[in-house]
């Protein structure tokens, strides 16, 4: 199986990220050679924003620009199509090399989400969505992925404990007393369906929250309860000793923030402080992948009902923070009718991919 759960080993990333995998590798051989996406280039806060209906690839761009392809890809704001297989050039191991690499065997998947009233039909669509992560991790990740790791939490970071509680105060029963689930878990697909009916807000502040039904603390009118981003840092803290054995140091993780709001910097000064915090929790840049989805510069109509996507600023910045490593997209309509689900299927065979696939010794 593959799915949720995004932790993978990278060969680069931000300036100085590069180490070595443990037992989680695999080593190829000294003549193989890597294929990545080619090269895409757009602009930043200058370009145009297309209108509902355009036929341009890239949705929006905002105010920073955010990358969507592997380490050495240019970046692009907004949601530029990915790279085809027509586009992918065959390169040789790099100079400063050594004759063989190693590809991860492991990917730990971490999924924040919004859980406003607005957000019920997106989150509706996340059962469906893990059944293809699984398939497209088997598939298209490395020489494919059969061990992963996924753990689910609201936009709340008071408590930061990954749920096993869905929504109606429903014990989602994840075994040995965990709140993430592995691959080889029986009946996963089934517990990851329930736990990803997160309860909503007005539930988990009340009184029955994620994580063994304790109920959240956020200030609902300082907008606590809409940092996706800053929730996935404070969660994978080493101080949060319920989530211990989720992230692991020999895979990649992937982080996913998902809101129809902006994420609100209500506890971190900057972005900055977001990414670094997300960073020193897995140890090196380079294996960490993430992925931000939210609303497009002037917002959009949700593709999943609910009304309007609000523009979600601060969470492409977050998305830019991370270089080569970071994608943003939007769950707007214009996208298709299901965005969330083609931006994992994008972000796995192109980031998380390149990530897994190039981690030299």
């Amino acid at each position: 199986m593959s799915h949720l759960v995004l932790l993978a080993a990278c060969a680069s990333g931000d300036e100085g990220d590069a180490g070595g995998f443990g037992s989680g590798v695999t080593t190829a051989t000294a003549g193989a050679t890597a294929t990545s996406p080619a090269t895409t280039t757009s602009t930043g806060s200058d370009s145009q924003v297309p209108t509902e209906g355009s036929a341009s690839a890239s949705e929006t761009t905002g105010d920073a620009p955010t990358t969507t392809g592997p380490p050495g890809s240019t970046s692009t704001g907004g949601d530029s199509s990915p790279a085809t297989s027509d586009d992918a050039t065959s390169l040789p191991p790099a100079a400063d090399m050594p004759g063989e690499f190693e590809v991860c065997t492991k990917v730990d998947v971490l999924l924040v989400v919004d859980a406003s009233a607005s957000m019920a039909d997106a989150l509706a669509s996340l059962p469906a969505t893990f059944a293809e992560i699984q398939a497209t991790l088997a598939l298209e990740v490395g020489e494919g992925i059969d061990d992963f790791h996924i753990a689910v939490i609201n936009a709340c970071p008071a408590p930061p404990n990954f749920h096993n509680y869905g929504a109606g105060d429903t014990d989602c029963e994840f075994p040995g007393g965990r709140n993430w689930l592995a691959s080889d878990d029986p009946a996963v697909a089934q517990k990851f369906a329930c736990v990803a009916q997160l309860p909503d807000q007005d539930e988990a502040l009340g009184e029955n929250g994620g994580y063994n039904s304790i109920p959240d603390t956020c200030d609902d009118g300082d907008d606590e309860d809409e940092q996706p981003a800053w929730t996935a840092a404070r969660a994978l803290s080493p101080a949060v000793a319920v989530n211990a054995g989720f992230s692991r140091p020999d895979s990649v993780l992937f982080v996913v923030a998902i809101t129809d709001e902006d994420e609100a910097l209500v506890d971190p000064d900057d972005v900055a402080e977001i990414h670094d915090a997300i960073v020193a929790a897995k140890g090196e840049g380079g294996r960490v992948v993430f992925l931000g989805i939210g609303g497009d510069d002037g917002g959009c109509d949700n593709a999943y009902g609910g009304g309007e996507v609000a523009d979600s600023k601060v969470l492409r910045e977050v998305a830019d923070a991370f270089g080569g490593h970071g994608m943003y997209r939007t769950m707007c309509k214009k996208r298709g009718d299901d965005p969330i689900g083609d931006a994992f299927t994008e972000a796995l065979t192109t980031l998380v991919d390149a990530a897994c696939s190039s981690f030299p010794p």
